[in-house]
């Protein structure tokens, strides 16, 4: 029944005989399609005729076409999708198979998503085609509007889209109409002229009229061709001399006469065939056997047979003969003349009627028509489950909005579902807010199954908002959900998995997120499928398994393809990652045009606000380090507008801390102090996993303006806590910094010992960018160790010598004396005076008990800080800054 359901929206409807040829509408229809325009609108209102034009051009037409009619549940994005390729399918199985697979499952997936891949399946059709959605008018989502956009910007060569609606879509018409691109047909068009009024009362009235009457009625109908119907269907039978009185008595503009004719119509018609009429106008679509519940007699069959050779404004809705609807118009008018309590009782019965045929969803509707809200909450909670693993948070939404809320928020199951649909359709604060507000409120006994569900969704907004008890909740979801739930056990782990990664060893929440994968490979769904495999690749950057990672991107990239090997648009933000792991390697170029494919793929599926920013923080590096440093400003800053800052603060945060970082490199001191000192945070803060890249940051500050032991005791923070979690990937970023820091403090073994560790992890995985990042100063420490891994040191070195020199920071001779002293560190002062006493390096070395290596260092950090070129410089402005006296 389900599948018969399916069919009335996309069957094509036959057009009726004894149609009026409008051969002039028919030809620009023709010329549009000739000319090779994708897009014809056929807009006006109710009863001009614009399906019957449109099933009339279609039977005469050579080419293969696909329809789809629309109603206001084809405002849930997912929904529209699935009739939509539904439609498409029955011209070629192949269009949909991939967008299909997006759709399993795809509860966080963006729209964008499906119209990109469902574009490419299109582009790759056998044959060309017609496609035609029917009562557009109905589409008020904005997200919808989007995709049909994106099919009308890229049209793929072989679909004409043909647009039927009484209102003009949200859609830009303008630029299409300068493109050349649109055929239009509206209300002046579609009216009847004369001659096709005359034409249409011959074959239609069964009564010879004459030229004048003919003229009158086409003149106060102004062409409207549901009202010329109407009067002829009132005219059926009449002598005539009545036609004639009937005609000088109907007057009025045409917008107000509908309910005249209407009962002119309905005064001549049996009561039987009334009674049916206005019983079957409640449901949108009846067959005989519904019919003949809500008359509560057994005659449908027969009377439906009599309205069809009567012409009275019953479309048949699929081939067999088996649905029906009545035109828009009809079916307004036919309802008016039930009572309130009547149409409340035939509400009810079809609502059973539906529940007991396998349609719920439709016995919800009319459930909630007719306010019979235990029915409603009884067939919301058989059918809830199977709306929402479609993705169709939208009808979901709606059908518990229209529940009295208190019957929701006692309900776990219900409200389980109502965060869930406010969460995936970006409504996440009111999410939060809703879960908060009901958190009190005293829940029914609830199964295992739903309290896993409403357990999941806590665990993943306490994890975004670094809820310590993220673990926790996650563990008790999955515990609950284990063999019973994918969707959401897929969920559960992806929270766990992210937990794990703030507080466990890696490993740890690499293996739980390998599980995500499994099940959603599993189950087929592939929205959360790649999320899980993007989270092991970001993962394995971080483990420091560089060569695995790259190898997995390489092998999603494949696996999640369409049918001509092109990655699936979701799968390409695994160019993401990837550009990433191509930048540690310092191949810049690749990388360059990996994350920019990447940002762009995030952009179009409107995911780049979520991701947390390592693909443009990265991309802006590589600008800056080929020489284009404003377009790395102009990224970053593009980034930063497009972060939600109150519903991510940890990604607005992350943005702030990598300005800084620019700064630094720009030679800004100032400028990156100063968010040193607005961050809020300090050397001694217990280390985080979302924070490890800020306090990196707050490290090369803190050296940079001469506070080596602040710098070096967060550094050590750092280092143990990338040990102790298996954080490789880091810890050689934090081993190069705590090696120049240590080298600048005179404690040169400790430093050589900490670069040769990082040498040694980043020969064997092929890093290179940990040390071309820090300044000129790692040069010599690798000097130092290239002894250790010279295949892999040498050519290294290399690079050095191609750095820009606007990668090094600027002195700091421009800070006040007050911060010079403190940015000197007590081992500077020592030989700046000696210096500035006129000791050579090796006096000064003999006197401190120190390498002359290690004075010649001094004496380099310390030209740096004062932004001097020689000696006597030195002491004269250490003079004149006061530092000495």
């Amino acid at each position: 029944m389900a599948n018969l359901l399916l069919k009335t929206k996309i069957h094509v409807p036959k057009p009726r005989p004894g149609l009026i040829g409008r051969k002039r509408l028919l030809e620009r229809l023709d010329e549009g399609l000739l000319t090779g325009r994708p897009f014809a609108l056929i807009s006006a209102p109710a009863g001009y005729g614009k399906t019957t034009l449109v099933t009339n051009w279609l039977a005469g037409l050579d080419r293969a076409k696909a329809w789809l009619s629309l109603d206001e549940l084809d405002n849930d994005p997912v929904r529209f999708f699935s009739y939509l390729i539904a439609s498409l399918q029955t011209i070629d199985l192949k269009i949909g198979q991939e967008t299909t697979r997006l759709l399993s499952g795809s509860g966080l997936l963006p729209v964008s998503a499906v119209a990109v891949t469902l574009l490419n399946e299109i582009l790759a059709a056998s044959q060309p085609f017609v496609l035609v959605l029917d009562d557009f008018q109905e589409i008020k989502n904005e997200t919808i509007f989007q995709a049909v956009q994106t099919l009308l910007d890229h049209h793929p060569y072989g679909l004409h889209l043909v647009m039927i609606t009484r209102e003009d879509p949200a859609l830009s018409l303008p630029r299409l109409r300068v493109r050349n691109q649109l055929t239009e047909i509206r209300l002046n068009d579609l009216r009847f002229d004369l001659a096709e009024s005359m034409d249409f009362f011959t074959a239609s009235a069964g009564v010879k009229l004459k030229d004048e009457e003919v003229a009158a009625l086409e003149a106060r109908t102004e062409g409207w061709i549901a009202g010329l119907q109407l009067a002829a269907l009132s005219l059926r039978g009449l002598a005539a001399e009545q036609a004639g009185q009937f005609i000088k008595g109907f007057s009025g503009h045409h917008r107000y006469i509908i309910d005249f004719l209407m009962e002119e119509v309905i005064k001549r018609i049996d009561p039987r065939i009334q009674n049916f009429l206005t019983r079957t106008a409640v449901v949108d679509r009846f067959n005989a056997e519904l019919g003949d519940v809500l008359t509560g007699e057994s005659n449908a069959k027969t009377i439906i047979a009599q309205l069809e050779q009567a012409n009275l404004f019953l479309i048949p809705l699929d081939s067999e003969g088996r649905w029906y609807r009545y035109h828009h118009l009809f079916a307004q008018f036919l309802r008016t003349e039930l009572r309130k309590s009547e149409q409340i009782c035939l509400q009810q019965q079809a609502a059973h009627w539906f529940a007991d045929n396998g349609l719920g969803e439709e016995g919800i509707k009319y459930a909630l028509a007719a306010g019979s809200y235990d029915l409603a909450g009884d067939l919301l909670r058989s059918q809830a489950a199977q709306v929402f693993q479609r993705g169709e948070m939208v009808t979901l939404l709606e059908w518990l909005n229209l529940l009295p809320a208190e019957r929701v928020e006692t309900n776990q199951e219900f409200v389980g579902y109502k965060a869930w649909s406010l969460f995936l359709l970006g409504k996440s604060e009111e999410a939060v807010h809703y879960l908060q507000r009901t958190e009190g409120i005293k829940q029914e006994d609830s199964d295992p199954l739903t309290a896993g569900r409403l357990l999941a969704l806590r665990g993943w907004i306490a994890n975004y908002r670094e809820d310590p008890r993220t673990k926790e909740i996650a563990l008790s979801a999955i515990e609950k959900l284990a063999g019973s739930d994918p969707f959401f056990l897929e969920i559960a782990l992806l929270s766990l998995g992210h937990a794990q990664r703030k507080s466990d060893p890696m490993p740890e929440s690499t293996a739980t997120l390998y599980r995500a994968y499994d099940t959603a490979r599993r189950a087929g769904h592939m929205f959360t499928g790649l999320g899980a495999l993007l989270d092991i690749t970001m993962n394995l950057v971080i483990q420091g398994e560089r060569r695995e990672s790259m190898k997995l991107c390489k092998l999603g990239l494949q696996e999640y393809a369409d049918s001509q090997g092109k990655p699936l648009p979701m799968a390409e933000l695994l160019y993401i990652p990837l550009g990433i792991l191509q930048y540690e390697g310092n191949n810049l170029e690749e990388a360059r045009d990996l994350l920019e494919q990447g940002i762009r793929a995030s952009r179009r599926l409107g995911l780049n606000r979520i991701l947390g920013g390592d693909a443009e923080q990265t991309l802006a590096l590589i600008y800056w380090t080929l020489g284009e440093i404003q377009t790395a400003w102009d990224l970053l800053e593009e980034a930063k507008a497009n972060t939600d800052a109150q519903a991510f603060p940890i990604i607005w945060d992350r943005y702030k801390a990598f300005e800084a970082h620019l700064l630094l490199k720009q030679g800004d001191l100032t400028g990156a102090t100063s968010w040193l000192e607005s961050s809020g945070l300090s050397s001694s803060d217990s280390i985080t996993s979302f924070k490890e890249i800020l306090y990196l940051v707050l490290a090369r500050i803190l050296f940079r303006i001469g506070r080596l032991e602040q710098a070096l005791e967060l550094l050590n923070n750092l280092r143990q806590f990338d040990l102790a979690r298996g954080r490789k990937g880091r810890l050689v970023y934090v081993n190069v910094l705590s090696s120049v820091v240590l080298q600048a403090w005179g404690r040169q073994a400790e430093a050589i010992s900490l670069m040769k560790e990082a040498a040694d992890f980043a020969a064997s995985e092929g890093y290179i960018r940990p040390f071309l990042g820090e300044g000129s100063e790692v040069r010599e420490l690798l000097l130092a160790v290239q002894v250790a891994k010279p295949e892999f040191i040498t050519p290294l070195l290399g690079y050095f010598s191609d750095q820009p020199k606007h990668s090094d920071p600027k002195p700091i001779s421009s800070l006040p004396a007050s911060v010079m002293i403190e940015a000197l560190t007590q081992r500077e002062l020592e030989v700046l005076r000696l210096v500035a006493e006129g000791l050579s390096n090796e006096e000064i070395a003999t006197q401190l008990y120190i390498s002359l290596g290690t004075v010649k260092w001094h004496v380099k950090n310390i030209f740096g800080k004062l932004g001097v070129g020689s000696r006597t410089q030195a002491a004269a402005q250490a003079r004149r800054w006061g530092i000495l006296r």
